[in-house]
């Protein structure tokens, strides 16, 4: 496995977005994962929306052939180290995208985001698409 997929490109692809859907295909063949945050934050945005069962039935499909992540104390590790560094440079992130990020550091993987304030955690492998 050597990806990470963060939410943006998760609800991109379930909205069948070209770029997305070739991304998340391409990636496949090399192995591709979501933290258990990630799976959160996607699943939050889709509860009430009208589309919620065609939507859950896609997400159940992706996440049928990606890993899905745990925390453990590992990343938890990881996101402490991430936090305190980021909170003494006075560039902070939500806490969501330090535990997606220190998943990452934590397994060795590439993160793919469009989020550019992932290029702040150091030694982070970062795929923009």
């Amino acid at each position: 496995m050597s990806y990470l997929l963060d939410a943006d490109w998760v609800i991109s692809f379930l909205n069948g977005r070209p770029n997305a859907v070739q991304l998340v295909e391409k990636l496949a063949n090399r192995g591709l994962a979501i933290s258990i945050i990630t799976w959160g934050e996607v699943y939050e945005g889709l509860i009430g929306l009208p589309s919620f069962a065609r939507h859950m039935v896609a997400f159940e499909e992706l996440t049928a052939t990606t890993e899905i992540i745990s925390l453990d104390t590992e990343v938890a590790r990881r996101y402490a180290v991430i936090r305190s560094d980021l909170r003494s440079r006075g560039l902070l992130l939500a806490d969501n995208d330090l535990w997606i990020a220190a998943t990452a550091l934590a397994r060795d993987l590439t993160l793919v985001s469009r989020d550019q304030h992932f290029e702040r955690i150091p030694g982070l492998k970062l795929h923009q698409g």
